[in-house]
């Protein structure tokens, strides 16, 4: 079964690493200092040279998880505090979840308390906007080895088998471009 990885594409990628194993909690590699490992359940996370500044949504983003509301406020809090800034991705006043920017621009969410995240570790799921969700993850399924678990025209989902660690997700987007974060079959 293939791991994932998420590549940034940043303007500092040492910089950008240090902040995301900072805010998750997570091992930087002791190397370069552009990998980000996970302690416990997780993704690995890497930074590439070659990003610009955030302009307009990046067609793949992570989902943070909360175990409460106020665990949520919390982490909103601690990740404002730490250079993240709000972001309006078009989600409107009425969602139950915070769009936030990473120090370079990227967009991640700070999700609401769920109970199909509980085993995800402290990102829920990586996010890929795609003109075909069901396509998208029935590919990824048989990379991967991941659980196909929702498979309808405007989301798709898979978990990993053992159900531990972040899902991914596929949504419907007609505006999918070529972003400053990627997902990787590893």
């Amino acid at each position: 079964m293939a791991s994932l990885v998420v590549e940034f594409s940043a303007q500092d990628p040492q910089r950008l690493a240090r902040w995301w194993a900072d805010v998750l909690g997570w091992e930087l590699d002791a190397g370069a200092g552009t990998t980000v490992h996970p302690v416990g359940p997780g993704v690995e996370l890497r930074f590439v040279p070659g990003g610009t500044a955030g302009e307009g949504q990046n067609d793949v983003h992570l989902d943070l998880r909360s175990e409460s509301h106020d665990g949520q406020n919390r982490l909103v809090e601690r990740l404002f505090n730490a250079g993240a800034r709000f972001a309006d991705v078009g989600q409107g006043d009425e969602v139950p979840w915070v769009v936030m920017a990473d120090v370079e621009g990227n967009e991640l969410c700070v999700l609401e308390p769920r109970k199909v995240y509980e085993r995800t570790g402290p990102v829920a799921a990586v996010v890929v906007h795609t003109p075909d969700p069901r396509a998208a993850a029935r590919s990824w399924a048989e990379r991967t080895g991941m659980d196909l678990v929702s498979d309808r025209a405007e989301f798709a989902a898979l978990c990993p088998v053992s159900g531990e660690g972040p899902h991914l997700e596929f949504l419907v987007s007609t505006s999918v471009a070529a972003g400053r974060v990627r997902v990787l079959a590893r």
